[in-house]
């Protein structure tokens, strides 16, 4: 079967020209099947893809932050072993591995540069998806797409700011 280039783009532009000019069924055009008010379920789940992804992203982000920190103290010769199995990560022990089977420190800074690897591809690919969610958002339904995402944005990433922690950052 010989499907040349020219007809498949001609039924392309063909299927986008009747999306923009609906017909009813009497093949009348400008009598809209869909009316404007009338969301699909594709756009009115715009905002909560967009918030899911957002949300993986933080944990993502907490997960690296945590493997990070492993693999410095690991790299770091002078850090006893007794110590690192005290370690706390948000209440968590950073180093449980340590404790219960004993494996050793290269096997465990292995063991973490795996996994960093593994959580910035995933990093990359989650920002990608939420990049394109908000580009498609912002291209079908813009006021109401920002509407739904700035209540989302603003509650859950923004907190206030302790001037305490800022100073002991700085190290003043």
């Amino acid at each position: 079967m010989d499907v040349r280039l020219n007809r498949l783009l001609n039924s392309a532009e063909k299927l986008i020209q009747d999306k923009k000019d609906p017909k009813d069924v009497s093949g009348k055009t400008g009598t809209p099947i869909q009316k404007a008010d009338e969301k699909s379920d594709f756009v009115v789940s715009l905002p909560v893809q967009y918030h899911n992804i957002q949300s993986r992203l933080t944990e993502l982000q907490k997960q690296l932050s945590k493997e990070q920190s492993r693999m410095g103290l690991l790299e770091d010769t002078t850090q006893d072993e007794n110590k690192l199995k005290e370690l706390l990560f948000e209440g968590e022990p950073l180093f449980p591995e340590l404790g219960e089977n004993k494996i050793s420190k290269p096997e465990i800074l292995e063991a973490s540069k795996g996994t960093i690897s593994s959580l910035l591809a995933e990093l990359k690919k989650k920002e990608v998806e939420g990049e394109n969610i908000f580009s498609l958002g912002m291209m079908l339904s813009p006021e109401e797409f920002k509407g739904k995402i700035g209540s989302v944005v603003s509650t859950a990433s923004m907190k206030p700011i302790s001037e305490t922690m800022v100073k002991r950052l700085l190290g003043s």
